[in-house]
């Protein structure tokens, strides 16, 4: 009964997250499958099987500095959970559809635009974001290891981290609630918006939100 109840919670998410990842330049399919006996959402885009919903699941993938050097177009808002707990809690309710709403919003309020905001990473550790016609330049270095990005200057802020995995061509950029919240209070001209998202993300902890971006 018990284990009945979490795969029902598990695939709530994953159908709550669908407008996320149906939105990407890829279309998409959602599936149920199994990992390690843990029933988990599984996405498959752009011809691989990518595990959707999990951070540690998309953290899995292997990702280098290699693929993650060339020039990236910002896709669409990305929710994702640190934990099955979190999962199977949060994927129980709407929360989840309405963090994904509210934060696509918000990334649009700040400029983010489907095909035409972008960011560039070079093979020298420069890189910038294009965003409402600006540029912002700055710094990057990435760590295999731990799947953590440090990004000076071009997303507006001094020095952020972040979590980034490449699956093809997509890249999913990661943050924890309180910087996104930076990054969106600095780059907007109004703090009224970014207040009533902090206090919507004050209800629900354990997610990583951000973005992901294609090629």
């Amino acid at each position: 009964m018990k284990k009945n109840y979490f795969l029902a919670a598990t695939l709530s998410a994953a159908l709550m997250l669908s407008s996320c990842f149906g939105s990407s330049s890829s279309t998409g399919n959602l599936l149920s499958g199994t990992n390690n006996g843990t029933t988990t959402s599984v996405l498959t885009s752009a011809g691989t099987s990518v595990l959707g919903t999990l951070l540690t699941t998309l953290l899995g993938n292997k990702t280098t500095k290699n693929s993650i050097v060339g020039t990236w177009t910002y896709a669409a808002p990305k929710v994702a959970f640190e934990s099955e707990n979190i999962l199977a809690k949060i994927g129980s309710s709407v929360a989840s559809n309405k963090i994904e709403s509210t934060l696509g919003n918000q990334l649009k309020k700040i400029g983010f635009q489907p095909g035409k905001t972008t960011l560039t990473f070079a093979n020298d550790g420069t890189c910038k974001m294009t965003r409402n016609g600006k540029t912002l330049n700055g710094t990057y270095s990435y760590d295999t290891g731990s799947g953590k990005m440090t990004i000076q200057g071009a997303l507006g802020m001094a020095s952020i981290s972040l979590y980034v995995s490449v699956v093809g061509n997509e890249m999913y950029m990661l943050f924890d609630a309180d910087k996104i919240l930076n990054i969106m209070t600095t780059l907007s001209s109004s703090t009224k918006a970014t207040g009533m998202f902090g206090n919507l993300l004050g209800n629900y902890s354990g997610l990583k939100l951000g973005w992901t971006m294609t090629r």
